[in-house]
């Protein structure tokens, strides 16, 4: 069926599934309920949207944010980063690298 679909219905599925998966977060985080979110799940979209963001930042040579500007704070922002990091294997010295090969 997703072979079939055109190009803006692909793009009108996938912000409708980036909505309903945002306004879930937020709805956990705002109502405590966190225990509902599995870290399971959590770990498929992260995978999934880390997958799509590398690959399009990789085929238009075109970096673009990730979140909006103070989307974030600091602390989520550390955290996110670290365990990516620590995921993948890789150390600051690694993410140096790749920082400077950006600008």
């Amino acid at each position: 069926m997703a072979q079939n679909m055109t190009t803006s219905e692909h793009g009108a599925g996938f912000s409708a599934a980036a909505a309903a998966i945002a306004a879930s977060a937020e709805e956990a985080l705002a109502s405590g309920t966190l225990d509902r979110v599995s870290e399971a799940d959590i770990a498929v979209a992260l995978t999934a949207l880390g997958k799509l963001y590398a690959t399009k930042v990789e085929k238009s040579d075109k970096i673009f944010p990730p979140v909006g500007q103070d989307a974030l704070t600091a602390t989520e922002t550390a955290v996110l980063v670290s365990e990516l990091l620590r995921a993948a294997d890789l150390n600051v010295f690694d993410l140096a690298m790749w920082f400077r090969r950006a600008s």
